[in-house]
């Protein structure tokens, strides 16, 4: 492959300005999109990427951001136009340039995985019947996908990574780190994760008991959605991991329909966040065109549903705490930040904050009951207005951000800039 070629065909220099396709922003940092290689069972691969350079000053020391929505099957490119990208998507359609974007002192990719989210694809397959089916595939396939990435463009080689996600990247995130740990990766510095999916028999019982405590089920409600949180229990027990993922997301709708059909990721809204618009303009062929994507490849997205995340219903289901604890016991390799939000239902700040205590984080009592006895402290802004409450020991960091849903850069994107350029630098 013809390294200054590829560049030159995956290089995005404009995009169009709004979902009728009428005007054209010049993006103000070089960016790429198009397909990484990957493989799956002998079978050719491409995951899609969308890169974008930092703002500021670009040198060999400048982090590289890799970010992951989850579902499993919600295309990454929700997080750009919704929540941390350089330009972000209006309920009107229109597209502005984001004075919040992550990518002020950064790199950042966004990635569509695994296959069968949004652009990636398998490429002999018309439909697609290949996806993963566990976490080790996924992450090998990633890997795979970063490195063909790399190959095209060998300027960010040497630059810092920092593998960062939420919702289901609560999965996402710590198998990948762990996978290019395994592969020897010099360049990984940390992982960042936000409101993260990571142990369903905990997270379900912190569902209910959080919808119970803010008045939107009464007590016989809540009696009912604890017996059919034993049951729930009792499968995953017994390993019947499918009747599990049935129940369980079950409950999250009977739960929320007991409460007028609350947002189950922001409890104080009874309207969710629409990608409608993203949607529409993904499935744009010239915006395919631009992107360098087929024009016939539909543009996929799903929370929870579809294949993809049928094909991972064990994997939704266990306890993966234990991933955390072996990246936070190489103090001198990688540093890691949990964040989260108070109005998220089941991934929010109670959730991440009962899993850090619960794991094993440095494989000693000792340093455990200093991470419990750390002092919390209140990060203000300018106008002394609580941003966040931070606990930090060796290379743990937990924050804790108020008035905001599950998709923090969203509900607090001032906050969470400055979260992410404390964290990375």
């Amino acid at each position: 492959m013809n390294t200054t070629t590829t560049k030159t065909q995956n290089l995005v220099t404009s995009i169009p300005s709004n979902i009728d396709m009428t005007g054209t922003i010049n993006l103000n940092v070089k960016s790429y999109a198009g397909y990484a290689n990957s493989s799956i069972n002998g079978k050719k691969a491409g995951i899609f990427y969308w890169f974008f350079e930092s703002q500021s000053k670009k040198t060999k020391d400048t982090p590289i951001i890799m970010w992951f929505n989850g579902g499993p099957g919600a295309s990454s490119t929700l997080g750009l136009f919704l929540e941390n990208g350089p330009y972000t998507m209006k309920d009107d359609g229109n597209i502005v340039e984001n004075p919040y974007s992550w990518n002020k002192d950064a790199h950042i990719i966004y990635w569509d995985q695994p296959i069968g989210t949004g652009y990636s694809m398998v490429y002999d397959e018309d439909p697609q019947t290949t996806f993963v089916e566990n976490e080790d595939q996924l992450s090998q396939m990633l890997y795979e996908a970063f490195n063909s990435f790399l190959e095209e463009h060998d300027e960010y080689s040497d630059c810092p990574i920092y593998i960062m996600g939420e919702s289901y990247g609560g999965k996402y995130v710590p198998n990948i780190a762990l996978k290019f740990d395994e592969h020897g990766n010099k360049n990984l510095k940390g992982i960042a994760v936000g409101d993260g999916w990571i142990n369903s028999r905990l997270q379900m019982k912190n569902y209910i008991d959080y919808v119970y405590t803010l008045g939107y089920m009464d007590s016989k409600q809540y009696e009912i959605m604890n017996s059919e949180y034993k049951q729930f229990a009792k499968y995953l027990d017994l390993k019947i991991y499918d009747r599990a993922y049935t129940l369980s997301n079950n409950m999250v709708d009977e739960a929320s329909s007991y409460g007028g059909n609350f947002d189950v990721y922001d409890i104080r809204s009874f309207k969710s966040i629409s990608m409608d618009n993203v949607k529409t303009y993904m499935s744009n062929k010239k915006v395919k065109e631009i992107l360098n994507v087929p024009t016939d490849k539909t543009w996929e997205c799903a929370d929870n549903t579809g294949p993809v995340a049928n094909n991972l219903i064990e994997d939704n289901m266990i306890d993966s705490s234990n991933l955390y604890s072996e990246l936070i016991k190489q103090t001198d390799k990688y540093k890691i930040l949990m964040y989260a939000a108070t109005f998220d239902t089941a991934c929010g700040a109670l959730s991440t904050e009962m899993i850090l205590n619960d794991i094993s984080k440095w494989g000693n009592e000792k340093d455990n009951e200093m991470w419990f006895n750390a002092s919390r402290n209140i990060w203000k802004d300018d106008d002394d207005i609580p941003r966040g409450f931070v606990k930090n020991y060796k290379n743990l960091t937990q924050i804790i951000i108020p008035n905001s849903g599950h998709q923090v850069p969203y509900f607090q994107p001032k906050a969470s800039l400055d979260m992410i350029n404390r964290f990375i630098k």
